[in-house]
């Protein structure tokens, strides 16, 4: 059974090339580790960093689902605010981010430059 959890293995993050700075999620099938994704939780927001998926693994259900839970973890952790640099415009449009938006009003003195932006206000309650 697939599984996507929170992980601290030095495997997964190496693997990945992710910094030990991120907060990551694996997608799992029992031990082998199909994919991963990283997240930077910043002061007052977060950026989904990458989604990343083993090339045998490659499809847009997995990267859907699994930039689902990244935003689920941040959502609980009680985060508002998400953005990224994460060029797969399809994957990125159905998880909802914007290309054109406006700064929140609480970040607007922050130096912040990501190329699209998501507010989980109501994102896990809306039907």
């Amino acid at each position: 059974m697939i599984e996507i959890k929170k992980t601290t293995a030095d495997s997964v993050y190496e693997e990945f090339g992710f910094e030990h700075t991120s907060v990551v999620m694996a997608v799992k099938d029992g031990d082998e580790v199909l994919g991963a994704g990283s997240v930077a939780l910043k002061n007052g927001y977060a950026v989904v960093e990458a989604i990343c998926m083993k090339d045998e693994y490659k499809m847009f259900n997995m990267d859907f689902a699994l930039g689902k839970s990244l935003l689920n973890m941040l959502d609980l952790s009680g985060f508002r605010y998400v953005f990224s640099d994460i060029e797969d415009v399809r994957l990125m449009t159905a998880l909802r981010f914007k290309k054109d938006f406006e700064m929140p009003e609480q970040l607007k003195d922050c130096d912040i430059k990501y190329s699209c932006f998501l507010c989980l206000d109501g994102y896990f309650t809306v039907h």
